[in-house]
C-alpha cells in the first residue's frame, strides 16, 4: 500500500529552545541469554523500524528483536547458539543482495562468522569466516582494498595480531598474508575510517591489558595493484591506561578532521576509567577527559540527541552494581560539551547500547544491555521541540511509499534540504527542494532509505 509520510511540526519561532528527555527504562526481556556483551541494531526484514540484535557472552546465543513499530519489541527465533563467548556483533551486506547480515566474534572458540538475512529476517545458515582468530575479539568492517566489497579487520586477543580477511563480494573471505600488526598486546577495540584522506580505510586499534594500555593507528599503504599493507603510526595516540574499551574515530569538534573517542574501563583493581578525546595536534595527540560519575566507562555513541545538528556523546557503563549507568553530553560545537545528563541509574554493568529512531518520530532512542541482570532495555526519547528559522511547517508530506521513481514533498512554504542515506548511512541524494517538487530516486536500488529533512527531522521510505 502506497502511504505518505507524515511531518507534524508545532508552530515555533526562531527561538524555541530545544529540549531532550527519556521515559523510564522498559525492559524488552528480563531474561535474554546469559551476559549481553554486545548489540548494534537496524533494519531487518524489510519494514521501516529499525530492530536489535544482542550477543551474549556466557549464554552463547545471538537474539534478534523485532520492531513492532509502537515502542516494543518481540524476541524471534535464535540466530545461533553454537558460538562461543561472543564479544562483538555487527550489520553489514556483505554478499550484495541489500539486506543486513549478521557477523559475529567467539572468544572463547576462536571464531568469526557471519549469518546471512534472505530480507524477512530468516538467518538460516551460519558461514565461518575463521576459526583460527586466537581470542576472536572486537572487528571493524569496510572496504579495505578499495574492491567495493566489505572486508573484515578482527583482533586476535591471545595471539596479539590484529589480522583482515578479503571479501570477494559473495561473502566469501580469505585471510590477508599482510597482518595489520603483531606487536600490540591485547588487542580489543577496533575500527576504521580514512583519516589521513588518501581514499582508503586506516585502522584504529586500542589494548585490554589491563595495564599500560595503549591507542594506536595503523595507516593504510594500499599499492595501485590492491596490495595492502600497514604502518604503525611514529606517534602513539595514548599510554599508560587501564583497559581501552572503545575506540572510534569522530570528529568530536566540527573542524572537518577525525578525531579519537576512548574509554577506559579500568577493572583489575586499576584507577576509575575516564572518557576521552584525543586531538591530532600536528606533532602528538592534546588528550581530554571528560567529568563522568561513570567509573568504569564502556561503549562511547557519537550521536545527535537533541536534533541540533551536532552530534552529542552517550556513554554506558561496565561497573557492577545499581548506579548511573547511562549518561550523554549535549554538544554545544566546537569541542564544547554540556557536564553529563544522567538518563539512567537502574541497570548493572550496562557495557553496550545501540541509538536509533526506533519508534520513527524524529529523534533517537536508546537501547542497552545489562551484563549482570541479562536484560536488554529500552529509553523513548520524548518529542523534542525543534528551532525553526521564519519557517513554520504545518503538514509536510513525502508521498508515494514505497516508490519506484520519485518522491514528492508538499506542505510546506520555503525551501527545505533533503538528504537521502543508505542502510550503511552513505549520503546517496541530497537536494533542496520546493513545495511540489520531486526528488528522482530512480536510480537506488531497492531497499530501505532515511530521509533527513533540514539535518533535524528523520523518517523512512522504501524504494520498489
Amino acid at each position: 500500500m502506497k502511504q505518505k509520510l507524515l511531518f507534524g511540526f508545532a508552530m515555533l519561532s526562531y527561538f524555541a529552545m530545544a529540549q531532550t528527555t527519556f521515559l523510564p527504562k522498559e525492559t524488552i526481556n528480563a531474561s535474554t541469554g546469559d551476559a549481553p556483551y554486545t548489540m548494534t541494531s537496524g533494519l531487518i526484514d524489510g519494514d521501516a523500524f529499525p530492530d536489535i540484535i544482542i550477543g551474549t557472552y556466557l549464554g552463547n546465543t545471538i537474539e534478534w528483536y523485532k520492531n513492532n513499530g509502537d515502542n516494543t519489541f518481540a524476541i524471534q527465533p535464535l540466530i545461533t547458539t553454537t558460538l562461543e563467548g561472543i564479544g562483538f556483533i555487527k550489520l553489514a551486506d556483505l554478499n550484495g543482495d541489500t539486506f543486513l547480515d549478521v557477523i559475529a566474534s567467539g572468544y572463547s572458540n576462536d571464531s568469526v562468522a557471519w549469518y546471512p538475512n534472505d530480507g524477512s529476517g530468516n538467518f538460516l545458515t551460519e558461514n565461518i569466516i575463521s576459526s583460527a582468530v586466537a581470542g576472536a575479539s572486537g572487528f571493524s568492517v569496510g572496504d579495505i582494498n578499495n574492491d567495493t566489497f566489505l572486508d573484515i579487520a578482527v583482533t586476535a586477543y591471545d595471539n596479539n595480531e590484529v589480522l583482515w580477511f578479503s571479501n570477494d563480494g559473495t561473502g566469501t573471505f580469505t585471510l590477508d598474508a599482510n597482518k595489520i600488526d603483531d606487536t600490540l598486546v591485547t588487542p580489543g577495540a577496533i575500527d576504521m575510517k580514512d583519516i589521513d584522506g588518501d581514499g582508503d580505510l586506516d585502522v584504529l586499534v586500542g589494548t585490554a591489558f589491563y595495564g599500560s594500555d595503549v591507542i594506536e593507528i595503523f595507516r593504510n599503504n594500499l599499492a595501485i595493484d590492491g596490495t595492502v599493507s600497514f604502518t604503525k603510526d611514529a606517534t602513539t595516540v595514548a599510554t599508560g591506561k587501564t583497559g581501552i574499551f572503545h575506540v572510534s574515530f569522530e570528529d568530536i569538534d566540527g573542524d572537518a578532521d577525525l578525531d579519537i573517542l576512548a574509554t577506559e574501563v579500568s577493572y583489575g583493581g586499576g584507577p576509575t576509567g575516564n572518557l576521552y578525546w584525543y586531538e591530532d595536534n600536528g606533532s602528538g595527540y592534546t588528550e581530554t577527559i571528560f567529568t563522568t560519575t561513570l567509573t568504569n566507562p564502556a561503549m562511547a555513541l557519537f550521536k545527535d540527541l537533541d536534533n541540533d545538528g551536532l552530534n552529542d556523546i552517550v556513554l554506558g557503563n561496565g561497573a557492577s552494581g545499581v548506579g548511573n549507568d547511562l549518561v550523554w553530553f549535549k554538544n554545544n560545537s566546537s569541542g564544547n560539551f554540556d557536564a553529563e545528563d544522567i538518563i539512567d541509574d537502574t541497570q548493572s554493568q550496562a557495557f553496550v547500547l545501540a541509538i536509533e529512531d526506533y519508534d520513527n518520530d524524529g529523534d533517537l532512542d536508546i537501547a542497552t544491555s545489562a551484563y549482570n541482570q541479562d536484560a536488554l532495555n529500552y529509553f523513548e526519547n520524548q518529542k523534542i521541540v525543534l528551532s525553526v528559522s521564519d519557517v513554520q511547517f504545518q503538514n509536510l508530506t513525502i508521498y508515494p511509499n514505497p516508490t519506484k521513481d520519485y518522491l514528492t514533498f508538499e506542505g510546506f512554504n520555503t525551501n527545505i534540504n533533503v538528504t537521502v542515506y543508505d542502510v550503511l548511512g552513505k549520503q546517496v541524494r541530497v537536494k533542496n527542494v520546493t513545495n511540489g517538487e520531486t526528488l528522482n530516486v530512480s536510480e537506488l536500488a531497492a531497499g530501505i532509505y532515511t530521509i533527513k529533512i533540514n539535518n533535524a527531522v528523520t523518517s523512512k521510505f522504501i524504494k520498489e
